[in-house]
């Protein structure tokens, strides 16, 4: 598969204690090389490839459900 430049922006709104969660995984990610560079940016990229991968694996046709019904897990404290 060839890669493509991403063309679209995912923004997301954190709180301070998530963002700080995210660069520490960063950090650790990357120093266990899992990702290229120690940034946020870099490990929301890999998420979403994985994210996006396991989706595909299962072979789910892509209207099987209505994007905004689709819902992740509900985090502890939402």
């Amino acid at each position: 598969m060839e890669s493509k430049k991403l063309s679209k922006v995912v923004s997301t709104k954190l709180t301070a204690e998530d963002y700080d969660l995210c660069r520490k995984i960063a950090r650790e990610y990357y120093i266990n090389e899992k990702i290229s560079s120690p940034s946020v940016s870099e490990l929301t990229r890999l998420v979403l490839y994985r994210m996006l991968d396991t989706y595909r694996r299962k072979n789910i046709p892509s209207d099987a459900q209505h994007p905004s019904t689709f819902r992740l897990s509900k985090l502890p404290g939402n």
